[in-house]
C-alpha cells in the first residue's frame, strides 16, 4: 500500500464535490450546501443567490442539480460561471 489510501485522488485534493444548480435569473452556478424544503411534504428545494447584484430566491428540484468538483476559492465564493473551471 502507498502513502494514500487507493480512494485518495492527491490531483483533486485542492477541490471539493457539491451539488449545484443554475440561478434562473442570473446564470451563474450557485453551490447547494444544505438545501431547504419550500413546504413540508414538497420535493422542492430552495435557495439563493449568492451573487451580490442578483440575490435572488428560487425554488427546485433536486434532480436539477449538477455535482461539480470545485477549486476551495469558489465553492467558498458559493457561486461560479460555468467558464471559471475551466
Amino acid at each position: 500500500m502507498g502513502l494514500f489510501p487507493p480512494q485518495y485522488n492527491p490531483d483533486m485534493a485542492d477541490r471539493i464535490a457539491c451539488s449545484c444548480v443554475t440561478c434562473p435569473k442570473c446564470g451563474t452556478w450557485v453551490v447547494v450546501k444544505q438545501p431547504a424544503l419550500v413546504n413540508r411534504g414538497e420535493e422542492r428545494l430552495r435557495a439563493s443567490c449568492p451573487v451580490p447584484e442578483c440575490g435572488r430566491e428560487f425554488a427546485f428540484e433536486l434532480g436539477e442539480t449538477r455535482v461539480f468538483e470545485l477549486p476551495l476559492l469558489l465553492f467558498e465564493r458559493q457561486h461560479f460561471y460555468r467558464s471559471e473551471l475551466f
